[in-house]
């Protein structure tokens, strides 16, 4: 009973979130702010149709207070017209919670979003609005108040709530993806509550398709006729009271799918798996403990993101759980390297000497550190893994550091799941290794290169000579050439800049691609130079940016500005039969991966190379090419100094939510990896599996580096021959080439896919040409870049990550 004469008011929001959904949360009523309800989690993005209109799906929850039964809901515009364009009533009575799709909004701006609910006692009235913009086949960011106010009872009045209970009610409905060729399948999946949970039964139906599992809560659905498919599912609880009644309506929903889908070209052609796209999200200059070093326990402070793992959850070899890869990777007794770190016991660390610290979202503007070829190994200090401050730190601090970032000791740092929760909730969903590596020391253009050719030795052409280069881009040989160490440009790209160019000798993974007539692509920000970005300055300016110099500056404090395109990030731009040197623009979104033109004859212009929204583009005109490179635009691919792990993990969210609502995502699994650890710390030794005796390696000591914490009994000592080099370019045999030790510095990888095993940390030892070599077991019978020369020839694979290929 009630006899308050007050009125309470409440606000509720209607909030979008990243992946594309909109949620209606928190009708209740009450008298104080506690009454608010919580931001809610975004759900699966809906599916988008192929014409000029947007779908929307929105998610209804009414926790507590006074029951709603009905909400009303109309869309005006656009434009700002008073015109209704849409309008409906969702039916919520005997449920917290309800789900649907708003479908069929034209393209326009100025639309109008107008809610309305009242109690069925007529106490209590909710009404809001709020304006957004629908694109074409997608969805909207939109967040609508409502503000909810109950009437003041008459004078000795009295509000009487029977009991109530629960009756089976579907709370959301979903498939991926929405649509699917015909014989092909898509997995639908709904959730329900009930008074008792536990008797929950599911029922699913269709006019045509069949089910494989028609009375479970998740089933896979095969597309058997052409056009939009209705999915019916009801479900049932048997627990409802003597003389109680449910409403039927709460208990069944439909979800629409499209079962005539464009033809995938990829999906026609030959490979050894079922995978028949691979998206290999290239990113930048991260150590495996700096994102990992406590996964998968987060501090959770007090306002900040809450990372919660799933019970059992397998504990990778990381900072709170150290294990050992020389042993099985059994656990490391007694080691303590959050507290006494090696690294703060070593006097030759100065102010650096600390044990590694916690960064917190708000300080993920972090200082680029140092990663060159020789400082890496110093830091590794034969293997005592105790010297990162001396030779790779760089003082910070971001905001808000802990002191240990004023000094070289910022190199220490490491972020937990409150700031990765994409990254962790992907390790969470799918695989994720503990064991992989950089195929050599050394900054991102050997890891780029490594990534699609195995092979950094052997130069076709330099803009100076290579005696004038600096030592820590190229080093000799041992045989009178050169081998990269270092950053430098791709000679003839039109953005090169840099005082050292080179291109090389060899080929790549593109040039045996390209013979067997398999569609790849390089998409990496900023190389359409046709386009325009900005990006503010201090004062408030604005400065616009386009061709080379385009730009997008991160919003993160602590972070710098660059350039969208990097020439040093796009490795087939090193090769004169991959490279796009006037980065001119592909003929049509539908032969984007090809080598030809749509006649099948012409060469394509772009050869191959792309800006990252052509990805996107690609991908919504029914065109994903069967091997896709993403390198983000600079502000979103992690890079300290002008990057930050907040941005990049929107862009690689941004993939991978466009990808589970593409027909594709049945045969995709997307990679995420990175070109090297940016010198951070990392408290795993490097196994050495090629030595390098050279002058710019320092290991084991001045001149060697060969030795390290070795796996799969692998042994090497200070005269074990290296790997062979490139074939020299004026003819003749490969040599074995100094300059390529490695593996390196140890890098996160990832693996998302349909068939990715769940939860599920891989202890095989992995480095950069791993990926290279499942492109080639996948589609190139096992073809290997060059027997004995490069990496892929002696790389573990990464398909221990996967299941049922």
């Amino acid at each position: 009973m009630n006899t308050s004469a007050g009125k309470g008011i409440v606000r509720t929001a209607l909030a979008f979130g990243v992946s594309g959904v909109w949620v209606i949360t928190g009708v209740q009523t009450g008298c104080s702010p506690a009454d608010v309800a919580p931001e809610p989690t975004p759900t699966a993005p809906s599916p988008a149709v192929a014409d000029s209109t947007g779908t929307v799906g929105v998610k209804l929850t009414l926790p507590g207070g006074e029951p709603i039964d009905t909400v009303n809901w109309s869309i005006q515009g656009p434009n700002g017209a008073s015109s209704v364009v849409l309008t409906g009533t969702v039916n919520v009575i005997n449920s917290p919670a309800a789900s649907f799709v708003v479908g069929g909004v034209p393209a326009g701006s100025g639309y109008t979003m107008s809610l309305v609910a009242q109690s069925p006692d007529g106490q209590v009235t909710c009404t809001g609005a709020a304006q957004f913009a629908m694109t074409a086949r997608a969805t909207t960011n939109l967040s609508v108040a409502m503000l909810c106010s109950a009437a003041a009872p008459e004078a000795g009045a009295a509000f009487v709530r029977a009991a109530g209970f629960n009756c089976a009610t579907w709370n959301s409905v979903a498939a991926s993806p929405s649509e699917a060729t015909i014989g092909s399948s898509m997995s639908v999946v709904a959730s329900a509550s009930g008074g008792a949970p536990g008797s929950l039964t599911y029922a699913w139906s269709a006019p045509s398709g069949a089910f494989d599992h028609p009375n479970a809560a998740q089933a896979n659905f095969t597309c058997t006729a052409p056009g939009p498919v209705s999915l019916t599912v009801t479900v049932t609880d048997g627990a409802v009271p003597e003389g109680g009644s449910c409403n039927a309506s709460a208990a069944t929903t439909t979800i629409q799918v499209q079962c005539d889908g464009h033809i995938d070209a990829a999906s026609q052609l030959a490979t050894a798996t079922k995978i028949k796209h691979l998206v290999v999200i290239f990113n930048e200059n991260i150590s495996y403990d700096h994102y990992f070093g406590t996964y998968p326990v987060a501090q959770n402070n007090a306002g900040e993101t809450v990372f919660a793992a799933a019970p059992g959850t397998p504990v990778p070899n990381n900072l709170s759980a150290p294990l050992d890869p020389t042993h099985g990777f059994t656990p490391v007794t007694g080691a303590a390297l959050l507290t006494n770190n090696p690294t703060s016991l070593n006097a030759l660390n100065g102010a650096g000497a600390v044990n590694p610290f916690r960064l917190a979202s708000g300080q993920a503007g972090t200082a680029d550190q140092g990663h060159n070829y020789k400082p890496e190994q110093q830091a590794s200090d034969n293997s005592a893994m105790d010297l990162f401050p001396l030779y790779t730190g760089t003082a910070g601090p971001p905001p808000g550091t802990p002191d240990a970032g004023l000094t070289k000791g910022l190199v220490m740092a490491y972020f937990d799941g409150n700031t990765l929760g994409t990254y962790w909730g992907y390790a969470q969903s799918y695989a994720m290794n503990d064991n992989s590596w950089t195929t050599t020391f050394g900054p991102s253009t050997p890891g780029a290169i490594n990534l699609i050719a195995g092979q950094t030795n052997g130069f076709l052409a330099t803009n100076r000579s290579p005696t004038l280069m600096s030592t820590s881009h190229v080093t000799p040989d041992g045989n009178g050439g050169w081998t990269l160490i270092g950053d430098t440009d791709p000679l003839g790209d039109m953005c090169s800049t840099a005082s050292d160019q080179n291109s090389f000798v060899g080929q790549n993974v593109g040039n045996l691609l390209n013979a067997k007539g398999i569609s790849w692509g390089w998409f990496e920000g900023g190389f359409d130079l046709t386009l325009t970005d900005s990006y503010a300055l201090p004062d408030g300016g604005v400065v616009q940016t386009t061709g080379c110099a385009r730009s997008v500056q991160s919003t993160v404090p602590g972070t710098t500005n660059s350039t969208d395109y990097i020439p040093h990030h796009s490795p087939f731009q090193y090769y004169p039969s991959t490279a796009n040197y006037t980065h001119a623009r592909p003929s049509s979104d539908a032969v984007v991966g090809s080598s030809y033109k749509a006649d099948g004859v012409t060469p394509e212009p772009a050869n191959h190379n792309y800006d990252s929204h052509d990805f996107f583009d690609a991908l919504n005109a029914g065109n994903l090419p069967a091997v896709v490179y993403l390198k983000a635009p600079a502000y979103q691919d992690g890079h300290p100094g002008y990057s930050d792990p907040i941005d990049e993990q929107a862009f690689a969210a941004s993939v991978v939510n466009a990808l589970q609502a593409a027909q594709e995502w049945s045969t995709t699994a997307v990679v995420i990896a990175y070109d090297d650890s940016d010198g951070w710390y990392d408290h795993q030794a490097p196994p050495i599996v090629n030595p390098s005796t050279g002058v710019a390696d320092y290991l084991n000591g001045t001149g060697l580096c060969y030795s390290g914490a070795q796996q799969n009994g692998v042994v090497l000592t200070a005269t074990s021959t290296p790997l062979l080099g490139a074939p020299p370019a004026d003819g003749g045999a490969p040599l074995p080439a100094l300059g390529r030790c490695g593996y390196g510095t140890r890098v996160p990888l990832m693996v998302i896919s349909p068939f990715a095993k769940h939860n599920y940390v891989d202890h095989t030892l992995t480095d950069q040409t791993s990926i290279l070599k499942f492109i080639e077991d996948n589609w190139l019978s096992g073809q290997r870049i060059q027997a004995g020369g490069s990496f892929d020839t002696i790389a573990n694979p990464i398909t221990n990550m996967l299941q049922g290929i």
